[in-house]
């Protein structure tokens, strides 16, 4: 490109007559400098057609295929109310509540009873006690609403249909410390959870011959887990040291020693001095 020619332009000051004119060289723009590929191409034309679309039998084929052959399938993850630590530090949770029906048996004070009604309230179940003595169940009720009830009849219960947590009144549990165990016909069905405790064995009772879950809160229990469970599951009973439990289920077997916060403390037990 060849420069271009100067444009004499008249600069003279106000008043004045120059001597001379002055030149001023008016340069064009420079050009953009070429992008990482080359020049940048210029737009198209507002009417330059669009570019065609490709033919689709010429692209590749691929084959696809719905059955992996792995099943996929949900299971539920480890879940339940927190209970205690085990003897190597490991914590331990009691399954419920969960979709299939637990029948839960306790050899031992109805103060257990309570703990595990006070966790179940936590995860948003109702509970409803059938029990001999309500009065050290006011702390409970008084934090609980109409969260908790009461009956004298466990055979009417659940008062509403159990159901997942979030859909309607959720799931429904029973903690019972009557000496007649929960008929067999109340721990039929999902989303509830059935809890009995006893301070000795019951006879003839079918709530009993199969729960899905057996603690023993003493080793004073020991006989009575014999009984149940055979000299294994006795020997290890008497062997529980004070302040140890030991919870018997077809999967494991766990000696343990209940976790009670200061709060859970005061609600179970009013009038009594707080845990140091």
């Amino acid at each position: 490109m060849s420069a271009p020619e100067p444009t004499t332009l008249d600069l003279a000051p106000r008043g004045r007559v120059p001597s001379e004119p002055r030149t001023i060289a008016l340069i064009p723009p420079r050009p953009r400098p070429p992008g990482p590929g080359g020049p940048v191409p210029a737009r198209p034309a507002p009417d330059q057609p669009p570019l065609p679309t490709p033919d689709l039998a010429t692209l590749p084929e691929a084959g696809w295929r719905d059955d992996t052959g792995t099943p996929f399938a949900l299971t539920p993850a480890r879940f339940g109310i927190h209970l205690g630590t085990a003897r190597d530090g490991r914590p331990v949770a009691l399954p419920c509540p969960r979709p299939e029906a637990i029948c839960i048996a306790v050899l031992g004070e109805p103060l257990f009873g309570r703990l595990v009604a006070l966790r179940l309230l936590a995860t948003g179940a109702m509970v409803t006690a059938a029990t001999r003595e309500p009065g050290p169940w006011r702390g409970i009720r008084h934090a609980a609403g109409e969260q908790l009830a009461f009956t004298d009849d466990p055979a009417a219960w659940p008062r509403h249909t159990p159901a997942p947590p979030g859909v309607d009144a959720g799931p429904q549990a029973l903690v019972s410390d009557q000496r007649r165990p929960p008929p067999a016909a109340v721990t039929a069905g999902p989303w509830r959870t059935v809890l009995h405790v006893a301070p000795s064995l019951p006879r003839g009772s079918a709530f009993w011959r199969r729960p899905h879950v057996l603690l023993a809160l003493g080793a004073e229990h020991a006989e009575a887990i014999g009984r149940l469970l055979g000299p294994e599951a006795a020997r290890l009973t008497s062997g529980l040291a004070p302040g140890e439990i030991v919870l018997f289920r077809p999967t494991a077997t766990e000696i343990l020693r209940p976790d009670i916060a200061p709060g859970e403390n005061a609600l179970l037990t009013p009038g009594a001095p707080p845990l140091r």
